[in-house]
Formats: structure tokens, C-alpha cells, sequence
């Protein structure tokens, strides 16, 4: 099993690629995550944190524009990864896209439960 997650987040402006301290959309691996009626939402990166929805996510490390200017992405240790795939669930996000077992996980309830027990 792996020890560490990497969570991309759409942080950056779209015109220069100059972090705004806002982001709607994240993503992990092939899954793709949207905040609640693309609401932005504001975000903190500082040396060995990020910060969303007032909670702080200690980072290991951090890359900027990946896969293109608007996107960077973070490092977490796999539990510090899970609180915050949890944050986001609590605060609204939903899964677009990804696989069919994940995609339930992430937005039923039930299905949730199970697989954080798990």
C-alpha cells in the first residue's frame, strides 16, 4: 500500500497561472471533483500546509502547473489525504467523473460509510 496521495487542485488563474487563492475543482488520480454549483472556495498553500474550508492539510511537498498552468499538485501522507477527501464530501463537493465504485463512495451516504470503515 502505498504511504502517500497526490490531490491536484485548480488554484491558480487562468490567464497567468499565478496562484489566486481560490479553487472548484480537484482532482485524485482519474477522479474528478467539483465544489457545489462550481462555488470557488477560498484556499491557502504555505510551507507545509494547504488549507480548505478552515481546516489545514499538512503536505509533504507540492508541484505547480500540473498537467497545465491553472492546476498544482499536493503530496499527503494517505491518512491526511483521506481527511480531506472527507472535507470536501462534508462541504458539498461531488464526484464527476471516475470509477463507477468510487463515484459511489464519494457521493452515497451509505456506500460512503462503508468504505471509510473499511
Amino acid at each position: 500500500m502505498k504511504a502517500t496521495a497526490t490531490i491536484h487542485f485548480a488554484c491558480n488563474d487562468p490567464d497567468n497561472g499565478l496562484f489566486d487563492g481560490k479553487t472548484m475543482m480537484a482532482s485524485y488520480g482519474d477522479i474528478e471533483l467539483e465544489a457545489p454549483g462550481w462555488q470557488t472556495y477560498a484556499f491557502t498553500e504555505a510551507a507545509g500546509f494547504i488549507r480548505i474550508h478552515r481546516r489545514k492539510f499538512e503536505i509533504l511537498g507540492s508541484k505547480d502547473w500540473v498537467g497545465n498552468w491553472c492546476w498544482n499538485a499536493y503530496t499527503l501522507r494517505r491518512a491526511e489525504a483521506k481527511r480531506l477527501l472527507l472535507t470536501l464530501r462534508e462541504s458539498g463537493w461531488r464526484c464527476t467523473c471516475g470509477p463507477c465504485r468510487w463515484y459511489d463512495w464519494f457521493n452515497h451516504e451509505g456506500a460512503f460509510a462503508a468504505a471509510v470503515s473499511a
